[in-house]
């Protein structure tokens, strides 16, 4: 079983594009009460906010068994939409801009404050015109990150560099809306082509090692999120809602599609520790929880893909080839026996939800109703 405890909202008085936990205190086990948003549509400036879930002074909503509610810690202004944001560590924060530069800021916990500490300029454009960078991806344990955008380009970035060390010009011609590390090598991005598009770094060519495509319909793929234990499996949200699986040992084609959303599908996680449980949320204000564990591990019978009927469970629906065998739940539905359990997490919400991260039992979204949830205490078998 899989479901939701309490929800915590908290009004923000601007539209959130981007949220992000803060990295749990090295050697620590106690999970993060820190995190990040990024708002955008405000002019002529929008905000990057740090945010703490603190105890209450009193301690009445502990004893009565409330959530604590996130408190502001500091903010600092940030020209443009903010179009994506992560950590590399507690104190350093990388965020991306609508105006194709990329900015670094130092979170300075003792004076509770956020400032602007180096910045990319013009990273991303389009003739003479700047363009959003409209994703970034940290390789875990460096200094090194990518970053995509509008204009197709991926940037190689360093902390100690002032320039990015390379450019891959015509990475895509289409824009590039999500991007990973699928090893310390090499990137995986979505594209608005509807393809997945792997990229080893050490070569020397802009072309694409490997390149996988959604339908031949061509719908845009969004967001992407990677297996924390199986790297070759990956998540992909697309324009008309559809929750993609991706098998990158595989050639051309998804090896699973999940039909949940009547809108966009902006952002997918799979739980860092759980990754039979996946989340994704919507512009059609719906965030749901996909539940792996209640699948069997045989295959797919060919031709049939999964849609959430109204009770939350997945029916069949005609669809592309399937068939495949696999531990994972994401690559092995028995259909005919099993039912994918979901769940729906914010039922009442009708504006976009434009991002979610997660960590250890809380689940984090900002949306476009200019408010943050914290959705504590999910249950995970």
């Amino acid at each position: 079983m899989a479901a939701g405890g309490e929800v915590v909202a908290k009004y923000v008085g601007h539209k959130v594009a981007k949220t992000r936990w803060s990295p749990q205190q090295q050697g620590s086990i106690v999970s993060s009460d820190t995190f990040a948003t990024g708002g955008w549509d405000d002019e002529p400036s929008n905000k990057v906010c740090i945010w703490r879930i603190e105890d209450s002074e009193d301690g009445l909503k502990e004893k009565a068994g409330l959530p604590n509610e996130p408190v502001l810690v500091c903010e600092t202004d940030h020209i443009g939409d903010v179009s994506d944001l992560q950590f590399l560590d507690r104190e350093r924060l990388i965020v991306a801009s609508s105006t194709g530069t990329v900015s670094l800021y130092h979170h300075n916990f003792r004076k509770k404050s956020l400032h602007l500490h180096q910045s990319w300029d013009a990273l991303h454009y389009l003739g003479n015109q700047g363009c959003s960078c409209t994703c970034i991806a940290v390789n875990k344990g460096t200094t090194d990150m990518v970053t995509a955008g509008e204009d197709g380009r991926i940037n190689m970035l360093s902390l100690d560099k002032s320039h990015p060390v390379r450019t891959i010009e015509s990475a895509d011609s289409t824009s590039i809306n999500g991007i990973t590390y699928a090893t310390t090598n090499e990137v995986i991005g979505v594209t608005m082509s509807g393809q997945v598009k792997l990229w080893d770094l050490r070569q020397g060519t802009d072309k694409a090692s490997k390149t996988m495509l959604l339908s031949g319909d061509r719908v845009p793929l969004l967001c992407i999120d990677k297996h924390p234990t199986q790297p070759h499996l990956l998540a992909a949200g697309g324009q008309d809602g559809v929750l993609s699986i991706w098998d990158m040992r595989r050639e051309h084609y998804p090896v699973t599609l999940l039909e949940g959303h009547n809108s966009e599908l902006w952002e997918v996680k799979f739980h860092p520790q759980k990754p039979d449980h996946l989340f994704s949320c919507s512009q059609d204000g719906s965030l749901w929880q996909w539940d792996g564990t209640s699948m069997a591990t045989s295959s797919l019978a060919p031709n049939q893909t999964f849609n959430p009927n109204m009770t939350g469970n997945l029916s069949m629906v005609n669809g592309m080839d399937t068939s495949i065998s696999a531990v994972s739940p994401w690559l092995s539905v028995d259909a005919t026996k099993h039912r994918m359990e979901t769940f729906s997490l914010l039922s009442d919400n009708r504006l976009s939800i434009n991002s979610l991260d997660i960590e250890s039992r809380h689940l984090l979204c900002g949306c476009d109703c200019e408010a943050i949830f914290v959705i504590c205490d999910l249950i995970l078998r």
